[in-house]
């Protein structure tokens, strides 16, 4: 599949890949929203761990990409034949890593959260939730394997369709597991993180499916199953590996902060955990449009239109902006209501009331600085993204550590970090766009 920069094939791509991202989202919203109507303790634990939870669910995020970039290079070059190729030997990493990462929550997970969370009441919710909600970890990396095909095929729609039945098994789940409906038990915020789990396995099955049924794959040859290539495996992995670290870091970094945050109390924790999801809802266009973005400037690449690349790019930042800026009005307006349906807790609704406009900066311009580190990620200049991304991690770390330890400052001043991480990603990706050195990589 070959593409252009056009304003219509920029949203044909983006779009499919938003309505994925808003079912995905729902689904931590779901888990959010029902905690929140249970107490202070569960909505900050599960929050908290699903942070740990992404952390380690991210890194095999950033194998998907690696392999994502490769499917978009070869779709571009008109290799058809090869897309196969890579995207059963990106399972087999995805499933290995997946391994990896369940042996981890189970056996030192336990230990390790420990050291972050002050509160004993909290690591108890914390603990119980991340021992169901583990098991999903092989699911959910299938599913990101899944995505990278059909985003860098440009087949989004499948994307859709999964993550809206995805959403649909975990509300169904959440609500009989949490509350003890329809014959379940009442787990509380156990069965929370066992819904999440049962709805990916589910989620796993209907992507199969689409495997084996969708005539859009048929030139791919995707039904006819491909053995490991070492060539092939170690490369990905090398590809992958900077991808890998630079989600741990930024992920990490993400984790670190909401651990200074949990040190402030359970309430400062509560209103965190509801700002937060407010934050990955409004910047579900964001995430939509820098994934097409990444994909496009990889296929272009492909295709050896590098003068489009960074057209492409200005373009979809400009679309993220508008649409994000838009979304973010109803926020603007009426933070009480948005805030409202997370929890029913005033005492945190009104201290997220405090930050709710610092907020709506914060996710218009990570609307623009995602779309432009994504384009950096699809010249396939993965080591340079990483060294970018530590920087940024670095300073937004030691910017929030100051404000919370050494100048005692209040919770809007510590989430004022997040603005200044977006900034200084964005500045040196948009520099060395613009520079086109980017033309030698080779991938």
């Amino acid at each position: 599949m070959q593409i252009s920069a056009s304003y219509r094939t920029i949203w044909n791509i983006a779009y499919p890949i938003m309505v994925g991202s808003l079912s995905q989202n729902l689904i931590g919203l779901t888990d959010i929203i029902l905690l929140g109507r249970v107490g202070q303790v569960e909505l900050g634990a599960a929050n908290f761990v699903a942070i740990y939870y992404l952390v380690l669910v991210m890194m095999g995020f950033g194998v998907s990409r690696a392999g994502q970039i490769l499917m978009a290079r070869r779709a571009g070059e008109g290799n058809t034949e090869r897309i196969a190729t890579i995207f059963y030997n990106l399972v087999y990493i995805e499933l290995g890593a997946a391994l990896v990462f369940w042996l981890f929550m189970q056996w030192i997970s336990p230990t390790l959260l420990r050291y972050f969370i002050v509160n004993d009441d909290i690591y108890a919710a914390a603990t119980t939730y991340l021992y169901y909600r583990s098991f999903g970890i092989f699911f959910s990396l299938f599913g990101f394997a899944l995505m990278s095909l059909y985003t860098a095929i440009g087949r989004n729609r499948a994307i859709a369709v999964i993550t809206t039945l995805l959403f649909v098994f975990n509300t169904l789940f959440n609500y009989s597991l949490i509350f003890g409906k329809f014959g379940m038990p009442a787990m509380g915020i156990g069965g929370s993180g066992l819904a999440s789990t049962l709805a990916e396995i589910l989620g796993a099955l209907v992507g199969v499916a689409y495997l084996l049924f969708d005539r859009h794959l048929k030139p791919y040859h995707i039904r006819q199953v491909r053995r490991p290539e070492k060539d092939l495996l170690r490369r990905l992995a090398d590809l992958s590996l900077p991808t890998v670290l630079q989600y741990f870091i930024g992920f990490g970094g993400w984790f670190l902060l909401f651990s200074f945050i949990e040190g402030l109390g359970k309430q400062a924790l509560a209103i965190s955990s509801v700002l937060k999801n407010v934050y990955s809802f409004y910047s579900i266009p964001a995430w939509g449009f820098a994934s097409a973005c990444n994909a496009m400037v990889s296929n272009l690449i492909g295709q050896s239109k590098f003068k489009q690349v960074l057209l492409v790019t200005k373009r979809t930042v400009l679309f993220s902006f508008v649409l994000t800026a838009l979304l973010c009005l109803s926020l603007a307006i009426m933070p009480r209501v948005i805030l409202g349906i997370f929890t029913n807790d005033l005492a945190v609704i009104d201290g997220a009331m405090s930050i709710s406009y610092l907020l709506v900066g914060i996710i218009i311009i990570g609307a623009m600085s995602t779309v432009i580190f994504n384009g950096l990620l699809g010249t396939g200049s993965i080591f340079l993204a990483l060294c970018f991304e530590a920087a940024a991690v670095v300073v937004y770390l030691l910017y929030a550590y100051i404000a919370r330890y050494i100048l005692l400052l209040d919770l809007a001043y510590i989430w004022a970090s997040e603005f200044l991480y977006w900034v200084v990603l964005a500045i040196p990706a948009w520099y060395y766009l613009q520079s086109e050195r980017w033309h030698k990589v080779e991938i």
